[in-house]
């Protein structure tokens, strides 16, 4: 009897267990838990972009009353020297020959004059513009020749088209800042006569080209710059809102302008913010008011990068008043200064904060 209730058992257990086994077997083995994206980069980067820079005529003058080159930045220096870099537009040609100042509406900046720009942090120049050739074309090719030795970073000129749209950037805590930049003119002559020489504001399809080739080198923010719109006027011309949008269209993240000496309006295009112009920022042109207002953009940039992922972001921009004195020299403009420049171009908070889906996820 026991031994048939053993073998009743074993009849009745055996299937049993070998059902649980196969069950055990067909049930998927759990994956271990996915390991959390890998931070590589976490950056914030600030840097000032300024209107019109101009070293020669009344500010080298100026400048030798001061005995100093640093004289025209020094009532800006905790601004200048609170962020990463800097960025303007470089209005004067250094032609190498210290005894000219520039006269009229030719202007020559003098080498040593440049000490300014390099204490000051600027890195990045825009050269396209109507002064490019103030001294021919030596003169420019000693430009070129004397920034690039200095270490700065030019644009929007070269030996030829191609070089003058040859986009540049600069890496600032791992984080790539580009620049393409043009001008409605390659002399002063409003735009009569072109040459080979200076980037030019209606030549859209090199635009495009230039922002695609940031875009192809894992740039992670393109910054648009163009010499442009006319002179004092508080509002853009044709020219200047058509190649505003193209380089917003083609991929850029902001657009700054110069050219008219007077701070001119913005505009949010797409998500994206467009300076027609920041005005003058060192000049002597002391005789309007409008003439000795500008407006500085401190421009805050993050970026973070994951094993999976990027965001980038426009954090924000604080628009910063300045009041040029001295025939050279700009200071930060007071309260009622300040909101008296700000409601000239509608605007009344000197902070913007882009409403940011972050830039550029797909670079």
């Amino acid at each position: 009897m026991t031994r048939h209730r053993s073998l009743l058992t074993r009849g009745v257990l055996l299937p049993v267990l070998l059902g649980l086994i196969a069950a055990c077997s067909d049930s998927p083995i759990p994956s271990p838990p996915k390991a959390p994206p890998v931070v590589t980069l976490d950056s914030r980067v600030t840097f000032l972009a300024v209107g019109d820079i101009m070293i020669s005529r009344g500010v080298a003058r100026s400048i030798d009353r001061a005995g100093d080159p640093l004289a025209p930045f020094k009532k800006m220096e905790e601004v200048l020297l609170s962020t990463d870099f800097n960025f303007g537009n470089l209005e004067s040609p250094i032609s190498g020959n210290d005894k000219k100042v520039g006269k009229g509406l030719v202007f020559n900046m003098r080498r040593r004059d440049a000490a300014g720009l390099k204490k000051y942090n600027f890195k990045v120049l825009n050269l396209a513009n109507n002064h490019a050739l103030d001294q021919g074309l030596k003169g420019l090719q000693f430009t070129r020749q004397a920034l690039a030795e200095d270490g700065f970073t030019y644009l929007g000129v070269g030996d030829n088209l191609a070089e003058a749209w040859r986009p540049k950037s600069i890496e600032v805590k791992g984080v790539k800042i580009g620049f393409v930049g043009a001008s409605y003119a390659s002399y002063n002559d409003s735009g009569a006569v072109r040459n080979e020489y200076v980037a030019r504001i209606e030549d859209e399809q090199r635009l495009e080209s230039a922002i695609n080739e940031l875009k192809k080198s894992g740039t992670d923010f393109i910054i648009a710059t163009m010499h442009a719109g006319a002179e004092y006027q508080r509002r853009p011309g044709p020219a200047a809102i058509a190649f505003a949008r193209k380089a917003i269209d083609a991929g850029a993240d902001m657009v700054i302008g110069a050219h008219p000496h007077w701070v001119q309006i913005t505009e949010e295009y797409k998500g994206k913010y467009i300076f027609y112009s920041l005005g003058n920022f060192i000049f002597d042109q002391e005789w309007s008011r409008d003439t000795k207002e500008g407006l500085a953009l401190k421009i805050t940039l993050t970026c973070k990068k994951t094993s999976e992922s990027a965001e980038r972001a426009v954090e924000q921009i604080e628009l910063i008043p300045v009041i040029i004195e001295n025939y050279s020299t700009p200071r930060p403009a007071t309260e009622p200064e300040a909101q008296a420049i700000l409601t000239k171009i509608g605007l009344t908070s000197r902070i913007i904060r882009p409403k940011n889906e972050p830039l550029a996820a797909a670079r």
